[in-house]
């Protein structure tokens, strides 16, 4: 009898042992499995925050494009001509003149209405370049070089390779922004006496590079990096190109964009 109660402890110790292994695999499970139902849902959230940041970004932006077309169509169509009109009756005035001082205050007001009608034009086409949707990047870029090259600022080389051709409308615009900006930052911060942009085109992707030979700076020392930096990536990002920027102090500033080719995009 003894022996018979023995054993059925022994069973029932047997069956609770092998209950609390199956509860505890269970509890396992149910752990594992609720962790995965979060972080899965964390993930989802993330990637809804993602996109919803990037659609707030590019609303922002097609804004941005659209106030710029308005204020380059405004300067060119208004300002330009209202200017072109002062100009032309001050000619007048300077050609009627027969006193020499009125004469050369006009002529040297004519002379100072010209330079500021070459300032409208330029800002018109650094806000919105008419050329960049009829002649594509290529063309607008070149312009836009020659438009900093003429103010004397520094020196600005623009070079070429392989068989230009043309991306989505939307693209070209926002890597003209990206080009434009990093030479702005150039102009504004590097003490730069060279700045180089360079164009690549291969029949999978297009790159195009802009280089300084200014006072550089750390990248990774900066607290927070300028919304200027950020909107760069941002662009690229949101058309699915590859960015990337390298500057040392001493050693300039050195950043690249490439992008997929219209025939090779999947």
């Amino acid at each position: 009898m003894a022996q018979s109660g023995n054993e059925e402890i022994i069973i029932v110790y047997v069956i609770g042992t092998f209950a609390m292994i199956l509860l505890a695999g269970a509890i396992f499970f149910f752990f594992v499995t609720y962790q995965k139902r979060l972080l899965k849902k964390e993930l989802e959230i993330n990637k809804m925050k993602a996109e919803q940041q990037e659609e707030i970004l590019r609303n922002i932006m097609q804004a941005q494009e659209k106030e710029r077309k308005r204020i380059a169509q405004d300067l060119h169509d208004e300002v330009g001509a209202m200017l072109s009109v002062v100009k032309m009756n001050v000619g007048r005035i300077e050609s009627k003149s027969t006193d020499e001082i009125p004469q050369k205050l006009a002529g040297e007001t004519k002379t100072y209405l010209g330079d500021v009608i070459t300032q409208v034009r330029r800002i018109s086409r650094a806000l919105m370049p008419p050329s960049l949707e009829k002649l594509g990047l290529s063309f607008a870029l070149e312009e836009l070089v020659n438009w900093i090259n003429k103010s004397d600022q520094v020196k600005v080389d623009i070079e070429k390779s392989g068989e230009p051709f043309r991306l989505d409308p939307k693209k070209e615009l926002s890597i003209f922004r990206i080009v434009q900006e990093l030479i702005n930052n150039a102009l504004k911060h590097s003490q730069a006496k060279c700045i180089s942009v360079k164009m690549r085109f291969t029949p999978r992707y297009m790159a195009v590079s802009v280089a300084d030979d200014g006072i550089g700076f750390e990248p990774e020392k900066l607290k927070s990096p300028g919304l200027g930096l950020k909107n760069l990536e941002s662009r690229a990002e949101m058309m699915g190109g590859d960015y990337k920027m390298k500057s040392f102090p001493g050693s300039g500033t050195f950043a690249i964009l490439r992008i997929k080719s219209n025939a090779d995009i999947k």
